[in-house]
């Protein structure tokens, strides 16, 4: 995707129309194919922590974070039901370059948008935000995320840096394929159910802010939950966190 041929103008347009975009890209999907293959990797090898672990951005240029998000409070200020596994990643990891490369592509069109620098967000200590990259992993066997808008992203990027709020995420598996049953949903302007696997599929990036109502819903439950299973649904993410004061 040519990040310099991105108009925001007509971006926010179609957000205040229809609530969403899907954009198709071969080069984001190419680059899909290999960053799944090394979360597949990842996630083989690496420690599976709890919930309310706490850890610092800093620790990613180690290694990647791997971490359960279950229950009812995500601690963001925020409140709804969920069930799923993050790994978090530091973009310039050598050991996950598509990953690298995909997140990095992300972070940059999420800038463009904000009217920020490109590189926005990779100097935390002097912007007082990190890129959260990270793929959400919803596992078979009740994998899922209630139905929701996203409010405090919105509300600290607004205060802190009086910029507006996009979410975006690149779809990282395959319908009746990595899972049969449940999986991505967004309501659009005329609050009509969009199936995201359906209309977006694997390696689409999905583009959307604060206002728009979103979920996954309950993937595969005619399985047993296995959080070391590789297949279900995946999605990438590049959210801005505040560094918390010292």
């Amino acid at each position: 995707m040519n990040i310099a041929e991105i108009d925001p103008a007509e971006i926010d347009r179609e957000l205040n129309s229809n609530g969403y975009m899907i954009f198709r890209d071969p080069e984001i999907a190419q680059t899909s194919v290999q960053a799944r293959a090394e979360y597949v990797r990842c996630l083989q090898a690496s420690k599976l922590h709890p919930t309310r672990e706490k850890f610092h951005y800093t620790t990613l240029a180690s290694e990647p974070w791997r971490k359960l998000a279950i229950g009812s409070s995500n601690g963001l200020g925020e409140s709804y039901a969920q069930n799923l596994q993050s790994i978090y990643f530091d973009a310039n990891d050598k050991n996950y370059p598509a990953l690298g490369s995909l997140f990095k592509t992300m972070i940059q069109i999420r800038n463009k948008l904000m009217g920020v620098d490109l590189s926005f967000g990779s100097d935390p200590e002097r912007e007082r935000f990190w890129d959260a990259c990270r793929v959400h992993h919803y596992p078979r066997g009740g994998g899922f995320m209630a139905t929701h808008r996203d409010t405090h992203f919105p509300q600290v990027i607004s205060a802190e840096i009086a910029k507006p709020f996009y979410q975006i995420c690149v779809l990282l598996s395959r319908k009746n394929t990595d899972f049969f049953t449940g999986g991505g949903v967004i309501y659009d302007g005329n609050k009509q159910r969009i199936d995201l696997e359906t209309d977006a599929g694997f390696g689409a990036l999905v583009l959307f802010d604060g206002r728009t109502y979103h979920g996954v819903e309950d993937v595969d439950l005619d399985q047993v939950i296995d959080f070391s299973r590789t297949d279900g649904r995946l999605a990438a993410f590049v959210n801005l966190y505040s560094v918390p004061a010292a």
